[in-house]
């Protein structure tokens, strides 16, 4: 499905409105790292590129010119409408769009090497380690590892994303004695709070429930978020709005997602909120989602995603 782009009357429109209201400029993020050396007011430098289809349902879209006004209103009209472009919105440079791709073959390759599960615990020094001695991967290199830096540490506010940072260093590790192992998921649990939580849970809901997503490392937020990023064209502030930024996901401390047997992807909509199990959480009152419809974070509604 095709982007909305905003006219030009709209655009100058909205920016006038951000720039008075926020402090923020269109072009806030660092232009020497995301952008071309010429900044032209974060159009899209990817605009000829084919839009990547995405694996998850998309959301409704709404006519430009009323979108415009919702988010003259309401800023939370972009985790509404979290799969548009915007006019404010923080793209890649062609060179760092190039770079990201070299990383996420490198992701891609490690996560097979060392299994789905495993990847999830591995740290940053880990997975340059892999990179230098798995045969059939090129080596990391020091122009990537300074790209994962500069991406780690800047504030993902000035792209949109306005959650807490969780990880406070590139290098922050998930030791497997936290941990316990889920069986028939693949995925790992906190343990303590996030396993009794699940194990509660599934008890009380029914054999149907399933986790879909539990504890998430540095390496395997960055290999998440850098896939969307290609998928949005280069659009740092488009991922966020689906994808907590490396450093910047709960999972990281033990939220953990859920979803319903035999669902596949539906389990990542808002089908999942349709679900006779989502309505089970929510009568016996485990839920307690972190994004929410009307939360302010600028990330879309996660209905599969629960706090601990």
């Amino acid at each position: 499905m095709k982007d909305i782009f905003l006219k030009r009357r709209d655009f100058l429109k909205y920016t006038t409105f951000l720039a008075a209201t926020s402090g923020l400029s269109s072009c806030s993020f660092l232009q020497k790292h995301f952008h071309d050396a010429t900044c032209k007011s974060c159009i899209n430098p990817f605009e000829e590129t084919k839009q990547t289809q995405s694996t998850i349902i998309a959301p409704t879209k709404k006519p430009e010119e009323e979108i415009v006004k919702e988010l003259v209103k309401d800023e939370r009209a972009k985790s509404k409408y979290f799969s548009q472009d915007f006019p404010d919105d923080i793209f890649l440079s062609k060179e760092n769009y190039a770079i990201v791709k070299s990383l996420v073959a490198k992701l891609r390759i490690v996560e097979r090497y060392v299994g789905h599960g495993n990847f999830n615990l591995l740290n940053v020094d880990s997975f340059y380690l892999f990179t230098n001695t798995i045969p059939y991967c090129k080596p990391i290199t020091e122009v990537e590892k300074k790209f994962m830096e500069e991406l780690f540490y800047f504030d993902a506010a000035k792209y949109g994303f306005k959650g807490d940072k969780t990880a406070k260093k590139l290098t922050d590790s998930i030791g497997k004695r936290e941990v316990a192992k889920v069986p028939f998921s693949g995925h790992f649990l906190k343990k303590d709070q996030s396993l009794t939580l699940f194990q509660k849970v599934k008890r009380d809901v029914g054999k149907d429930l399933i986790l879909t997503s539990g504890v998430r490392g540095v390496a395997k937020q960055f290999h998440l978020f850098l896939e969307k990023s290609l998928e949005t064209k280069g659009n740092l502030s488009k991922a966020s709005r689906s994808l907590a930024p490396p450093g910047y996901s709960f999972h990281y401390l033990g939220d953990f997602d859920v979803g319903k047997k035999n669902m596949g992807m539906k389990n990542f909509d808002q089908d999942f909120a349709e679900t006779d199990e989502f309505k089970r959480l929510v009568d016996l009152g485990y839920i307690n989602i972190r994004y929410t419809q009307s939360n302010t974070l600028g990330v879309r509604f996660e209905p599969w995603h629960l706090k601990v």
